[in-house]
């Protein structure tokens, strides 16, 4: 473990970069204005901490019920505290643990805050953007480009997110009336606080997408190429039009279930999966992730969760794969990657759009989700790639495993880097160890693992007195992962930690397999040269990076 020289490689780190960026101290001032005046309008109003009114200690947290999970081997107070001990920390950390939106679940059965302000904060927010897209979005046809594309991604999931739940809010008034009976819904909540939730929601998809162009700024991954591709079905009004119905239909039935508190069990048993995966329908979707229907809706129905800000958040997984890409002077063609759990494979197709010649495995439990991550990687392919002869069944350069993550059909070091995002969550600790020993197996010597999942503990402590509240979401095991120390579930199987990066509600973890293998901690960490890209490219291109240099000039 390399804590010991944690605070000097930081310093180390600014120093340099103040060396090297000089020239752009005019792009630094102006983030630096436009942050600071987001996060005096539009997000300190809204922070949930009372004017004059202390936080509580970061200790206290875990103990309300709401976060509560009972003690295991690796659940710590403050998860943020045990990351700090062990990685080193992007900007981005510093500037997501300061950034004051709260964490407002009006779709569960809550009674609605009173928000008097909230349409003020709301105007001022609106005030924010402009300010900000005069400043990014005029900057240049390719920030234009982004920022046109994101805004209108969303207002097409607000608007589908609302119709998802009126659509359920008039068919839960009809049934209540015909019973006699007065019926509250998730729409009463949403509606009664619209203003707070809007805010919130927006402050957090803003600041996430002004992390996201200054990563591609800064040359670590592609604009996304759904984005860039007109010929993306994804611009067919019938095509969204077609998935915007599939949305609202699976959200009556989630809704139901979510308000009725229904039965998590799934539709047929099976002793081919492990328990924990079989046994649950997660999210109360329907067929949990064992059906066509699910895999259809799966990706509209998180985009609408985080008005369509999900993509740019688990684009942030890039970052440490391209560093340590860049880092080590690798070919991407002579690499292997794994990603486990890949789900619909949406994720994938970032990948190889940013690595078209690399060789990937998109492995996942699920037939279903793994069918139409085939389907996913195929019309990347022949959207973006059909010149290209990648080798492999469909010309891809991709090949599909189902199979559980603590368990892979690989060799022993066969593999240089694994990418894990949005599954640590719904595992068990004792499988999360189980997996974290399995990427240390399957890694070659040196080999880089990244896992990306959400937010814990300490890591937005605005967000900490209700962060688990998510788990009553049918997430059993939630309570317990915003509280485990992932950084010290990877040290046991062997690796060691790297560095930490936060994205909105999500934060990605990398890990280095060391060169001479074993179990326990060793020191690997960043080579200078590693140190100077990351000081030069990410913390220049960083809004809240920027921010911070800019104020030493002044």
């Amino acid at each position: 473990m390399h804590c010991s020289s944690l605070q000097s490689r930081r310093v180390a780190m600014h120093m340099r970069s103040l060396g090297t960026l000089k020239h752009l101290r005019p792009v630094y001032s102006t983030l630096r204005q436009v942050h600071a005046q987001a996060t005096s309008t539009a997000v300190q109003e809204v922070s949930f901490v009372p004017t004059g009114m202390a936080p509580e200690a970061p200790s206290t947290y875990r103990q309300l019920p709401i976060n509560y999970a009972a003690e295991t081997r690796f659940t710590v107070d403050s998860v943020a505290a045990a990351d700090e001990a062990r990685f080193k920390l992007h900007p981005s950390v510093e500037f997501w643990s300061n950034y004051s939106t709260k964490a407002i679940l009006r779709t569960m059965n809550h009674t609605p805050q009173d928000h008097p302000n909230s349409t003020g904060r709301l105007m001022e927010l609106a005030a924010t953007a402009r300010d900000l897209l005069a400043t990014s979005a005029t900057s240049d046809a390719e920030s234009a480009g982004y920022w046109a594309y994101h805004l209108g991604r969303a207002g097409l999931f607000l608007g589908t997110s609302a119709a998802g739940a009126v659509a359920h809010h008039l068919a839960t008034q009809v049934q209540a009336l015909r019973n006699g009976e007065s019926v509250r819904t998730p729409w009463d909540n949403l509606s009664a606080n619209a203003g707070a939730e809007l805010t919130n929601r927006l402050a957090e998809a803003i600041a996430m997408w002004q992390q996201d162009l200054a990563n591609i700024k800064a040359g670590w991954y592609k604009l996304p190429w759904d984005m860039t591709t007109l010929t993306h079905r994804q611009y067919n009004p019938i095509y969204i039009m077609s998935r915007s119905a599939q949305f609202v239909s699976e959200a009556i039935s989630t809704l139901n279930r979510r308000v009725s508190n229904a039965s998590p069990d799934n539709w047929f048993s099976s002793n081919m999966y492990p328990d924990y995966y079989a046994d649950n329908t997660f999210h109360y979707q329907s067929d949990g992730w064992l059906s066509d229907r699910s895999a259809a809706v799966y990706e509209f129905s998180t985009e609408a969760l985080f008005f369509g800000r999900q993509d740019a958040m688990q684009r942030n997984s890039l970052l440490p794969l391209a560093e340590y890409i860049r880092s080590k002077g690798l070919n991407p063609a002579n690499m292997k990657v794994v990603e486990v759990s890949c789900g619909t494979g949406r994720f994938h197709t970032f990948l190889k759009d940013n690595w078209p010649t690399l060789r990937t495995i998109a492995s996942d439990l699920s037939p279903f989700y793994l069918a139409r991550a085939r389907d996913n990687v195929n019309y990347w392919k022949r959207q973006r790639a059909a010149e290209l002869d990648l080798g492999g069944k469909d010309n891809t350069g991709t090949e599909y495993m189902q199979c559980a993550m603590e368990s892979m059909p690989l060799a022993d070091a066969s593999v240089d880097a694994v990418i894990c995002v949005y599954a640590f969550h719904e595992m068990p600790e004792e499988a999360r160890v189980a997996a974290a020993t399995e990427f240390y197996r399957v890694l070659k010597p040196g080999g880089l693992a990244v896992l990306t999942d959400s937010v814990q503990l300490g890591d937005r402590p605005q967000w900490d007195k209700t962060l688990g509240a998510f788990g009553n979401f049918n997430e059993p095991h939630y309570k317990n992962y915003i509280a485990c120390d992932n950084g010290g579930v990877f040290e046991a199987a062997g690796f060691s930690c790297d560095s930490k990066y936060l994205a909105s509600a999500s934060k990605t973890l990398s890990f280095i397999k060391p060169q001479h293998s074993g179990f326990g901690s060793a020191a690997t960490g960043f080579s200078n040269s590693s140190l100077d890209v990351i000081a030069d490219s990410t913390l220049a291109a960083h809004a809240s990076g920027a921010a911070a240099v800019a104020a030493k000039w002044n």
